[in-house]
């Protein structure tokens, strides 16, 4: 995903996650640059190791939360590459979207009677969500002048206007979803 993202951008985003390692290594894996060592510093003599080390604009940041008997205890921010406030470390535009995703779609809820059963069912509706939820659907936060509220596509310049539901079906578009 992360390989996905990287032709769209301009210039590097702060990249957030909870605590799990898999982050780092996808990051260092897709913006790192690695080096050999001739030998280990462990002793062991006759191979090269390889490093990976990220790169001087890559900013990424953990916020861990711990939780006891279904409450918030705490709430940790770590910087792990870059140089930037810790308060910059938030979650909250995800999470907001991820719950606006689980309400609309059953598909994505957690305890549900309508599961997906085949992955390229799942991804072709989340396909289209995502056009709807774009193109389609005004949301209260984009105020566009003339119209009372606009889309994602409209203040992002995508669209001039609010589309149908004809129109979203009709339009010949590429699925990048994969």
């Amino acid at each position: 995903m992360i390989r996905k993202l990287d032709y769209k951008l301009e210039n590097m985003p702060i990249f957030v996650s909870d605590g799990l390692p898999y982050y780092k290594t996808a990051l260092l894996n897709e913006y790192g640059t690695s080096k050999k060592e001739k030998y280990p510093k462990d002793g062991r003599y006759g191979y090269s190791t390889k490093k990976i080390f990220p790169s001087a604009d890559l900013r990424f940041g953990q916020l861990i939360k711990t939780v006891e008997g279904g409450k918030l205890k705490k709430v940790e921010r770590r910087i792990v590459f870059g140089e930037f406030d810790e308060k910059e470390i938030t979650t909250s535009i995800v999470e907001r979207l991820n719950l606006t995703i689980r309400q609309e779609l059953n598909r994505f809820s957690r305890k549900t009677i309508g599961p997906s059963r085949n992955i390229n069912h799942l991804r072709a509706h989340f396909s289209f969500y995502a056009r709807y939820y774009n193109l389609c659907r005004p949301h209260m936060s984009h105020k566009i002048q003339g119209i009372r509220y606009g889309t994602p596509a409209m203040a992002a310049g995508v669209t001039d206007d609010v589309w149908s539901i004809r129109k979203l079906m009709f339009f010949p578009y590429r699925n990048y979803i994969n």
